[in-house]
This record gives structure tokens, sequence and C-alpha cells, in this order.
């Protein structure tokens, strides 16, 4: 069935059952997400010849498959410019004169050659311009044109091939899709895109059965990268994908949250070999469906639980870090400095403890902090930007405009204001207390921003001095990124950049060695917000040269992969 639209998160109490489910990752998989027991894998090969193939692991991405594997039950489709399913055996082709082809195989759970009577029909002419065509099943099909425009149709007789549709078919949905070349679907007005940069952009057409131009919240938000090393992805439903890679392997993708867009993935795996010379593969797209009604916990990628809403992604927990995302309503993250701005639905709270799947708190934490829209880690950070407001409780200034240090006679800033310094505060380590420097008020260097935020703001235990523990945020940036300091690893280059971003999340704390004058030790730390609004991975920290927190381009931009300095030095990413 066509999903209802629902745009508000709920949320839930988990029980001591579901929580035993984390453990299980078959059972918890099997609620969040249900595949048929073969998903039909169609690859057209390099002599036109159509072959079949039965993934006996939709829902999880084993390298399982069913007998007759691989044998063909058609030919000549190397004539047909573009190929693809429209669900539960249906098959949709463009011939080279734009005309709209129907075909239905009747057996695609065994993969037995046979087709329904009508094979061929015609349904419409001047289909050959568009840049892609989806379907979604139930006969909705997507086509975008080359000025960027999306199209709706639905065909009303797709299980029999008539060429009847549906009033309005061929309206135009959505605009501004330039920089879109590949369309898949997740079903049930679940749509991607595939932009010139490898982005995957996630979208929510919440009318897909009469092609209403509405689109849910959180649509347009890239919720994944590096999709233009695949060539030919093809949509399973809910989340589930098919592609090729340059070589000629085929892989296994699963979104994990089709339904609201979070950009949480789980691991991809690598299938069958040897399709090199292949021009299309496509899945059936009717073949997965999410678990609409689903609440409680559920394996994620390596290390992680996620927390699931009413079949919506809204907790992410990773093993041993206090620091969890969850998804609700979306928000903007500017600063004046910079014409790019940060939308997320990424709320970063601070759990009681780090998160194991046996915690005693793990079945009441969700419904106590699921949901919230209070102040979160994010917001903290931006509470110290130049002109933020001044925040101030019982006398004490605790947030507002913050300095980096005090002024030098060389023109530089001076480091060494933590956050005890920034408030004027004296602060008690078990037998030592830190009084404040007077000249360092309104002051916070790189990691006394982060303890700020962190510590003071978001409850996490501070610590000073040379000794580090697990269970304290130690004062300085190359402590904090030390294996022995809280939190756990999550991308290490080394003494070199990082090849990818694909594991960072909101609310990471990321290391860099940008300075030269002490070798290669990590001598910076900012804290991670997501894709910005020109595709760039952005991230807030103190700095020298703009005198405080910024996450903006000023004195370079505050990014990953702009070709700058804090591109080039970037080494390390933790998740406290």
């Amino acid at each position: 069935m066509l999903r209802a639209h629902l745009a508000v998160l709920a949320a839930g109490i988990v029980g001591a059952s579901l929580l035993s489910t984390v453990d299980s990752p078959p059972a918890a998989a099997a609620s969040a997400l249900t595949c048929s027991a073969v998903v039909p894998v169609y690859g057209i090969d390099g002599g036109g010849k159509l072959r079949w193939y039965g993934h006996r692991a939709g829902a999880s991405g084993e390298d399982f498959w069913a007998d007759g594997s691989g044998k063909e039950i058609g030919y000549g489709w190397n004539t047909l410019a573009k190929v693809f399913s429209g669900g539960n055996g249906v098959i949709y082709a463009v011939d080279g004169d734009g005309d709209l082809k129907w075909y239905r195989h009747l057996d695609p759970a065994t993969g037995e050659r046979g087709w329904a009577p009508g094979e061929r029909t015609v349904l419409g002419h001047g289909w050959g311009d568009f840049v892609d065509i989806v379907s979604a099943g139930s006969g909705v099909i997507y086509a975008l044109d080359r000025a960027g425009d999306l199209h709706w149709y639905r065909h009303l007789a797709p299980a029999t091939g008539e060429a009847r549709w549906a009033a309005g078919s061929g309206k135009v949905i959505r605009s501004g899709w330039t920089a879109i070349t590949t369309l898949m679907t997740g079903r049930d007005g679940t749509l991607y895109g595939v932009n010139t940069k490898g982005h995957l952009r996630w979208y929510d057409h919440t009318d897909p059965v009469a092609g209403g131009t509405a689109f849910g919240p959180g649509t347009g938000l890239v919720t994944g990268e590096g999709w233009e090393d695949y060539r030919s992805p093809s949509g399973a439903g809910a989340g589930v994908v098919y592609a090729l890679d340059a070589s000629g392997r085929m892989w296994w993708q699963r979104h994990a949250d089709p339904l609201a867009g979070a950009p949480v993935w789980q691991d991809r795996r690598p299938l069958k070999t040897g399709f090199s010379a292949f021009t299309t593969l496509f899945a059936d797209a009717a073949a997965c469906s999410p678990g609409q009604s689903f609440t409680g916990y559920a394996p994620g990628r390596s290390g992680q639980s996620l927390y699931y809403s009413q079949g919506r992604v809204a907790a992410v927990l990773t093993e041993g870090a206090r620091t969890a995302v969850t998804y609700g309503e979306q928000r903007k993250f500017a600063e004046a400095t910079t014409e790019a701005t940060v939308s997320t639905r990424a709320w970063v709270r601070l759990l009681p403890g780090p998160w194991s799947p046996s915690a005693s708190w793990a079945a009441s934490w969700p419904a106590a902090t699921i949901g919230r829209t209070d102040e979160d880690l994010l917001d903290i950070a931006t509470q110290y930007l130049a002109d933020a407001p001044a925040k101030v409780r019982d006398g004490l200034r605790y947030a507002g405009d913050a300095h980096y240090g005090p002024l030098l006679p060389d023109g530089t800033r001076e480091e060494g204001s933590d956050f005890n310094d920034y408030l004027g505060l004296a602060w008690t380590y078990d037998d030592k207390v830190d009084p404040p420097e007077a000249r360092q008020k309104d002051s916070l260097d790189c990691s006394g921003f982060v303890r700020m935020v962190l510590g003071y703001r978001g409850g996490y235990p501070l610590g000073i001095g040379d000794t580090l523990s697990k269970s304290a945020l130690p004062r300085r940036a190359v402590q904090m990124a030390d294996d022995n300091a809280p939190g756990i690893t999550v991308i290490d280059g080394g003494t070199a950049k990082p090849a990818s971003y694909a594991d960072l999340q909101p609310g990471d704390l990321l290391f860099w060695d940008a300075s030269t004058d002490d070798g290669t030790a990590l001598d910076h730390v900012g804290i991670y917000l997501g894709i910005d609004s020109t595709g760039k991975h952005r991230f807030v920290s103190s700095r020298k040269t703009v005198d405080g927190p910024t996450l903006g381009d000023e004195g370079g931009p505050s990014t990953l992969d702009s070709g700058t300095l804090y591109d080039r030095s970037w080494r390390k990413a933790k998740r406290a």
C-alpha cells in the first residue's frame, strides 16, 4: 500500500523484549525492513540478453542467490534506450524512437522465462528526451527532463499493460533539478536523486497516487555521498539499492531511513562480480517494504544501534560513545561570514554513559529524549559565535560572543583560554583548583570551546593535567585525540588527510595538524556540523585568525573539502 505521509516523529517507549533484538540482527532488521524471499535483479549484458538474478538476502545484503541466477530470459534488449522496473515483474522500456513500452515477467520469484500477453505494448510517445525515468511501483512513474523539471505519471494498468493513464499524468511536480543526473525510488513517494557531485539527495513526495506537488520535511537534504562511483544504481524499495562499480562488481546498499531521510546507512556489502560488460542493472522496485509501525532498537552499521520510532530512524547510538544523534525537526545554522548554511534534522545529545545495548537506561532513554527541541550540543556551540547574544543566569554570563584569547603585542591571540576563564569561575578537579585568568575572561581557545560546549554546558565530565581518563574530557586538543581519552575513533588518517568523510556524523570531534611549529602533533579541535548548502563538510571551531568560534569562511573556509588549510590538515575524527 502507498503510505500516508507523517511529518512528525512520534516518541515511543522501548520494552526489555525489544532491547534484546539489538544482539539478534536478523530479527531486529526484519522488523524495520521486509523484503520478498527472493529479490529479482535484472541485468542486460553486452550482447543484449536480459538476465535474471534472485537475491535471497535483500534485507541483510549477504551474498546468497537463488538457483538459476544469471539465466537468460530475453534477448534484443540492447536496442532499448532505457529499461526500468515497475515492480512485481512489470518492466518499462523506452525504445530508440522514444516510445514507452510495457512488459511483465510472469515469474520474477524463480526466473522462469515467460511473459504476459501484450508484451511490448506501446503506452506513450516522446519519452526519449528524459534524463532519467524510474517507477515507484503501483504504476507511479517519475521522469526528469533536461530543464530540471520532474514529471509525475501514473499508469492505471501496470498488471495488464493497457495504455491508460491517471488524470494529470505528465504534470511537473518539482523544478530546479538541473544538477540531478540519476533517479532512484524507495516506493511510496520516497525518491532519491544523485547529483553531479555524487551526493545522494532524499525526497519525500507526499502524494504519489494523485501527483500532488507537495514534498515533506527534510526533502532535498543530502543523505549519502560517493555515488559517482556507481553506475546503474536501482532501488528495490525501502532504501535497498543494487548498483555496479567500475570493475563490474555488484553492490548492495541500504539506506536505513527511507521514510524520513536521515543520512543513516547500513554497511554496504559486495555481491557478484562479472558485470563489466553489462549496460543496465535494475532491481524489482516493489521487492522491499519498510516496517512503518516498527518502534524499537535495531542494529545499524558496525558498532551502531538504531532506534526506530514508527518506522523512522529517531536516534543513532555508537558503542562506547556518549554523544548520540537524534532526528527530529529541521533547523538551519548560519553565520554572516559565509553564504553557506547547514540545514539538518540532527540533534546531538549526551547519553547518561557510553552506549551499550545492555545499558540499564537503554529502555527509558528514547522516551525521555527523542522529539526534544530544547538546546542541544550543536545549538550550544553556535551561542559563542561573533555577535551571539549574551545569556546570563544568576548574574553569570555563560554564553555569548567569545574571543579566542587576549591580544598579544605581535597582533596574534594568546592561547590558553579554558571554559572557566570565559566564565570567570574557579573550577575544582578532585583535589586541584584551577582559578580563572582575568585577562582571558570571555575567551575560549579551540579546546576550551569544546570543553565549554560538551563539558560545562553539556554535562561531560572534565579533567585537567597530563593523566588521561576514558571518562573525563581533557584540556588540550592533542589529549582529546588520544585513544586513552573519552570516546571512540571513527576516522583516522594518521599523518595524512583521511580518504573518506562517510563515517562522520554531526557532533563528532575533528582534529587537525594545523600549525607547523609542533611537528605532526594534532593541535586544533572542532565540532562537525554536517554537509552545508554548497555540498561541503562544515564544522565550528574557535580560531585565532577570527578571534573566536566560527562556522564561517573568514580566515579560510570552515570546511573539510575546500582545498585550504582545514582541508589539507584534517587528520582524525572521534565520537566523544
